[in-house]
């Protein structure tokens, strides 16, 4: 008989490229024909993502659980990593809803404790500790979700789906993706859910949520946006800027997973990028530590982190405008760049990489003479007039760029620039 012992409680992410089986029948299956080169460069890019990933797991491993396991198959890509015994759900149950003081304590000695409050905020540690590597683990999964559909995007390709859910697994020496039923629900929830978007199995919220910075990210990602429609009866004198993109939060979706009942949760993913980040800002949240809040993007996506979203009793619940929403924290971007500039004000890394890019861009092809003469040139002093913007008439747009545009354009820019900080409207 298995014993409980021998089981663990795991999560894995299926990240799908959407109409390949179709792209390839398309090309006869024939690689050689100009569909099939397509189909190759959508598993090239899928290469890169991996590439992307690697690279920055080995520089930044504090970002990252301590272990997880990757397999490749074809198009799809599954990422798995057991989870914390203390939060495997009781026996018949699918999701962890915290444990009884009997089992609590072979995790949290009583004998560290001498009163209940103790005791509370023994196991209450105990929990965050344990759902801290779940948080990095939907923080980079969010991230190869977006770096993914951009790639896919740029070529009109149709982008990724991916899936994310809970399951036990069987231990089998080396193999973890044998007995794994986390992957097999993954498997299985993928096939009803539709379009190329993030979807998460709602245990791993409710786990998630015992951060309450974590529970500030995902309120964030609820909301969804497309485009609203065109409205004859819209009084607005300036026709083509009138349409906005219009938020909303998707029911969850119920699944029936091998005679279980579960939910899954369409989330926006940009939002969630940011979970990666949150182990490196907690002693700035918490307030032990002051931040550098002297660059308005991060002193934005901080407070917002910081603060949440609230709803009003009786109001529409809407999602302030935010930098969380631009989709820039991808693979593309460094992650460990948002705390440095909290920690000092600026960022080596962006410095070091924007120097390696004008190297690239100006001086790798030139020989000596060449390179002394462009140094010249990028030295030189010319003045032009510009015709400022009213931060005021453009905040909008402005939210949807990166730190590093918005900084781009910072001298063109007037007004007061911590309008730009992170409100809550609601």
């Amino acid at each position: 008989m298995t014993k409980d012992t021998d089981i663990k409680y795991c999560v894995c992410a299926m990240i799908d490229l959407l109409g390949f089986s179709s792209h390839l029948e398309i090309s006869g299956y024939d690689l050689r024909t100009s569909i099939g080169e397509q189909a190759v460069k959508r598993l090239e890019n899928l290469e890169t993502i991996l590439q992307l990933l690697s690279s920055e797991n080995n520089r930044r491993p504090d970002y990252y659980p301590n272990t997880y396991h990757l397999q490749r198959i074809n198009d799809a890509l599954f990422i798995t990593m057991d989870l914390d015994d203390i939060l495997k759900p009781s026996v018949g149950g699918t999701i962890f809803q915290g444990i009884s003081t009997n089992n609590a304590n072979s995790f949290v000695s009583s004998d560290e404790t001498e009163s209940f409050e103790e005791y509370q905020a023994a196991y209450n540690s105990r929990i965050q500790i344990a759902v801290e590597p779940l948080i990095k683990f939907v923080g980079f999964i969010s991230r190869i979700h977006i770096s993914i559909n951009k790639m896919e995007g740029q070529s009109f390709f149709p982008g990724a789906k991916s899936v994310i859910s809970t399951g036990f697994r069987r231990p089998f020496k080396e193999d973890y993706f044998s007995a794994n039923f986390a992957l097999s629900n993954a498997y299985q929830a993928e096939k009803t859910l539709h379009g190329s978007s993030l979807y998460l199995d709602n245990g791993i919220l409710h786990m998630m949520s015992f951060n309450k910075y974590t529970k500030n990210l995902l309120r964030f990602a609820h909301f969804q946006f497309k485009k609203a429609s065109f409205d004859c009866f819209d009084n607005s004198e300036d026709l083509f800027s009138s349409i906005t993109d219009e938020a909303n939060i998707p029911d969850a979706v119920e699944v029936k997973l091998f005679r279980k009942e579960y939910q899954f949760r369409q989330l926006n993913p940009s939002p969630l990028t940011y979970l990666q980040n949150l182990p490196e800002m907690i002693e700035y949240l918490d307030g032990v530590k002051s931040p550098d809040l002297s660059n308005i993007f991060y002193k934005h996506i901080f407070n917002a982190v910081k603060q949440g979203i609230s709803r009003k009793k009786g109001d529409a619940l809407k999602p302030p405008p935010s930098f969380l929403y631009n989709g820039t924290n991808d693979l593309s971007n460094d992650i460990g760049i948002l705390y440095e500039f909290l920690s000092t004000g600026k960022s080596k890394t962006r410095e070091d990489l924007k120097e390696k890019k004008n190297y690239e861009e100006h001086y790798a092809r030139l020989n000596d003479e060449g390179k002394k003469k462009m140094k010249e040139l990028m030295e030189q002093t010319v003045e032009i007039d510009l015709v400022q913007i009213d931060i005021s008439e453009c905040k909008n747009q402005l939210y949807s760029l990166s730190e590093e545009m918005l900084n781009g354009l910072m001298f063109i820019l007037k007004g007061d620039i911590d309008q730009l900080d992170y409100k809550d409207e609601n």
